[in-house]
């Protein structure tokens, strides 16, 4: 997995815990109802929760796929030294 998807999971993260804090400090203002933006402050918690759920199973498969890889060439490149066919 390229860096710069973990880069991006960490600035997707970072917006939320900004919008978090906005909504929060928001809720102490009187010309809000802090009723609704608790609301948003949810809603945007729960998307946090599922749009990290999506990227850390297709980052986990993606992952999965690059171990399975690089074992199996491991795995090769060891049967060919043990063979004596590696010079």
């Amino acid at each position: 997995m390229k860096l710069d998807v973990f880069i991006h999971l960490l600035r997707i993260n970072a917006g939320f815990e900004q919008v978090a804090k906005s909504l929060e400090a928001l809720q102490k203002q009187p010309q809000f109802h802090a009723s609704e933006l608790g609301r948003f402050l949810r809603l945007s918690k729960e998307n946090r929760a599922s749009l990290n759920s999506y990227l850390s199973a297709a980052i986990e498969t993606a992952e999965t796929h690059e171990a399975g890889r690089r074992f199996r060439r491991r795995r090769a490149q060891e049967r060919r030294e043990e063979e004596g066919t590696d010079q």
